[in-house]
């Protein structure tokens, strides 16, 4: 499922997050005043999902099906604490090991 447009944004325009987006590409911005190691898990807590190694929202890990983390192809075993980078690719996925990619292409706009 696509990540939603304006995580992190309030729609009155009174706040914007650190951590947000503007449309529905994928592309997690990070702008702060100073340089700062943003993590994934805190991503999901301004979207206000629950995350973690085994639970993605209401899904949890169970026999057939898994949460699964991947950053630039490679799992990772702590997303909550992955300290996200610069064009990082991240799979957030859940279901059956091997149904969806650990890699997705993307084109980030000039500038980001």
């Amino acid at each position: 499922m696509p990540i939603p447009a304006d995580i992190g944004i309030d729609p009155n325009g009174r706040f914007i997050s650190p951590l947000h987006t503007h449309d529905t590409t994928g592309v997690i911005h990070m702008e702060a005043t100073h340089t700062y190691p943003f993590t994934l898990g805190q991503f999901f807590t301004v979207w206000g999902v629950a995350f973690s190694a085994h639970q993605l929202g209401a899904y949890r890990d169970g026999p057939r099906r898994r949460v699964q983390i991947y950053v630039n192809g490679k799992a990772i075993a702590n997303p909550v604490g992955y300290v996200m980078k610069p064009h990082d690719s991240i799979i957030v996925g859940y279901g059956k090991p091997g149904s969806f990619p650990k890699k997705i292409a993307t084109k980030f706009p000039s500038g980001l």
